[in-house]
């Protein structure tokens, strides 16, 4: 599975963003490096429609990322990355046009089953001929975190 963190273009305006810095650890999951910013670190809040098509699912919504830049870069190796794997997730599987196929929470097991469930719930949808892509979310806040792709 291919997991790209904005397969939209992110487009930052400043004057409607707003600069967060980082005091609790796993509080501010960066959606370029699919990291937890660390404490100290700053976080810019902004919206973001990860969206590549026309769909009444088009939900902009918040984002963040870190500021400037990230200082690690994410490397896909077909694995659910850490910071899904540890939080509760709203798995939105979606046809080539853009319309829902798919809904469901997955909350995945810490230890050694950190991200098992939600591995294993991928798997399922993508065996369905009819999904083309997922969109991950997290499911308290519903903030966009990831695409996956076959």
């Amino acid at each position: 599975m291919k997991f790209t963190p904005l397969p939209a273009p992110l487009e930052i305006d400043l004057s409607k963003s707003v600069l967060k810095p980082v005091t609790e650890e796993w509080s501010g999951p960066c959606r370029r490096c699919l990291t937890d910013a660390r404490t100290g670190e700053s976080l810019l809040l902004l919206s973001y429609n990860p969206f590549l098509g026309s769909s009444p699912y088009t939900s902009p919504g918040p984002i963040f990322v870190h500021y400037p830049e990230c200082d690690r870069a994410y490397i896909c190796d077909g694995s659910v990355p850490e910071q899904q794997a540890r939080r509760p997730i709203s798995v939105r599987a979606y046809d080539s046009d853009h319309m829902m196929v798919e809904g469901v929470v997955v909350v995945s097991g810490g230890g050694g089953r950190a991200g098992f469930e939600l591995q294993k719930k991928l798997e399922e949808l993508f065996e369905d001929s009819k999904v083309d892509y997922v969109h991950l979310h997290y499911a308290g806040a519903g903030c966009f975190a990831v695409r996956v792709d076959r």
